[in-house]
């Protein structure tokens, strides 16, 4: 169970992260390079820098400092410090800049992001805290069978040490235990039916129209999911 929500989750990065990068290099394509040249003690003009075809942040960036240090009065130490200055407007750029849906104008990378995070939206808070409550059965449970395995057969118990068989029977009982609380609160049935929510198909035509059906009505709770998974929400165009 909680494999598949991870897999869910991971998902939705993998359809947002090239999506975003694009946006990010977009920015920073725009971004004159005079922002950065302030970086570079004697401030070499515009030309020098033109004609190594350096002319915005992202061009800073693809170049690193030892193509930009080969540059006419510039030197590896004013390298360093152009791409130090490009680098913190990447990450600025990184952390503001959001991914822009318009759900009239499908587009199919969008579409595969909507169509991703519809499985989250859907599942809701309970397919996340049925995960993370399997997650944490799992951790507790992942050393008892292996401790109360002598208990499985009598000759094996007989020949275990007393510290084996001491261990084994409070394994074997604390293995009871948590496995009669699951069966109390219906873990079982609540990970059947999370694992059904997160795995349903969702690869076809008729699920990317759904979805974008979907993000119409529901735009601020997908907003609010893509927030949970990646930290950046969605801008739809309307």
């Amino acid at each position: 169970m909680a494999d598949d929500h991870e897999r869910a989750v991971e998902a939705v990065r993998a359809a947002w992260a090239p999506l975003h990068r694009e946006l990010v290099d977009e920015y920073l394509g725009r971004l004159p390079v005079a922002r950065v040249r302030w970086a570079v003690r004697g401030r070499p003009g515009a030309k020098e820098w033109g004609k190594a075809g350096i002319r915005s942040v992202r061009d800073v960036l693809d170049a690193g400092v030892w193509e930009l240090g080969r540059l006419p009065g510039v030197g590896p130490r004013a390298a360093e410090r152009a791409v130090a200055a490009a680098r913190r407007m990447s990450d600025r750029a990184d952390a503001t800049v959001a991914v822009r849906i318009d759900s009239g104008r499908p587009e199919p990378r969008t579409t595969a992001l909507l169509v991703a995070l519809q499985v989250l939206v859907d599942g809701g808070a309970q397919a996340r805290d049925t995960a993370s409550a399997g997650r944490a059965l799992a951790a507790r449970l992942e050393e008892l069978p292996a401790d109360a395995a002598p208990c499985a057969a009598h000759r094996v118990m007989l020949l275990a040490g007393p510290d084996q068989r001491r261990r084994a029977r409070a394994s074997l009982t604390q293995l009871r235990q948590e496995l009669d609380g699951a069966a109390r609160t219906g873990l079982a049935d609540r990970f059947a039916q999370a694992s059904v929510d997160l795995l349903r198909g969702q690869n076809s035509d008729a699920a990317g129209l759904a979805a974008r059906v979907d993000f119409d009505a529901r735009s601020a709770e997908y907003c609010h999911v893509l927030e949970g998974v990646t930290g950046h929400g969605i801008v739809p165009v309307t």
